[in-house]
């Protein structure tokens, strides 16, 4: 009997101590629970309050987006207002550029038929005081040209104008070709001078290259230019015979030892590279009828 009683003792007391076990088990995982729980809702106001954060700056974002938006459209009807001014003075500037060209084509005409003139009553004198024929006075009269220049092809414009009277006409016909920029843009009546122009868009070296011209089938004697001559992009330089260049000449241009550069009534002009090659040429024909 007192051992049973002994033995549930023991029972009992185990049991309770299990409870007991239990029970502070339970209570150390329900405050670490209630910590973690504590925790996670600090955690969720931190995230919501950043939340709130970004989602302010996003919004203030959008509302900049706005604006830039606004003044780039705002901007963009700006620059195309000002494309179209600037487009119509384009247009305008353009207009005036052909007229100023066309005026200048005019004088240059002009200047040439004076040019003409000179030289055609320079020859009258001469005549006159050597008493050549009729056929040597007339070779270079009153014959007017227009220029005209294209790279790698053949320009060919004529005049005809009845002389002394009706008795006699000259044609005159003026032909421009070019194998690159670099162009015999005009060639004087009397022999002055001979006018080289490059027409590209970068310098040009005509270091070794000469000049070449036959009158009525009479090679004269050639000009060398100097082994670094070069010539700038839309530059243009006459070459003048000796004693001809005036005092108002632009500093570029070039007084030769070529007394004359000669007037007749078949004249080829040639612009001869080192290797011999034909890079320009201007030929005037003139024909009595």
């Amino acid at each position: 009997m007192d051992c049973m009683r002994g033995e549930l003792d023991t029972y009992y007391n185990l049991k309770i101590q299990e409870f007991r076990t239990g029970a502070t088990r339970q209570n150390m995982e329900s405050v670490h629970v209630k910590e973690e729980n504590k925790r996670l809702r600090d955690q969720l106001t931190d995230l919501r309050s950043k939340f709130n954060d970004i989602d302010g700056r996003a919004a203030a974002l959008q509302r900049e987006l706005d604006i830039m938006r606004r003044e780039k459209e705002e901007r963009e009807r700006e620059l195309e207002a000002e494309n179209g001014e600037l487009r119509e003075e384009v247009a305008k500037l353009r207009a005036e550029m052909e007229a100023i060209l066309k005026e200048l084509q005019n004088l240059m005409d002009t200047k040439l038929g004076l040019e003409l003139e000179i030289a055609a009553y320079r020859k009258l004198l001469e005549g006159e005081e050597t008493r050549v024929g009729l056929k040597q006075v007339v070779d270079s009269m009153f014959t007017t040209m227009t220029h005209s220049s294209t790279d790698g092809s053949l320009a060919d414009h004529s005049s005809r104008h009845p002389l002394m009277k009706g008795e006699m006409s000259a044609k005159t016909t003026y032909q421009r070709s070019a194998k690159g920029p670099v162009t015999i843009s005009d060639c004087s009546a009397d022999g002055k001078y001979i006018t080289i122009e490059n027409t590209g868009r970068k310098e040009e070296n005509l270091g070794g290259w000469s000049l070449k011209r036959n009158i009525d089938g009479s090679e004269r004697n050639d000009f060398r230019f100097s082994s670094d001559f070069t010539l700038r992009s839309g530059a243009k330089i006459k070459l003048w015979a000796q004693g001809s260049k005036p005092i108002t000449a632009p500093p570029g241009d070039i007084e030769t030892d070529q007394a004359s550069w000669g007037s007749g009534a078949n004249i080829n002009t040639r612009l001869v590279s080192p290797h011999g090659e034909d890079r320009a040429t201007h030929v005037q024909k003139t024909i009595y009828t």
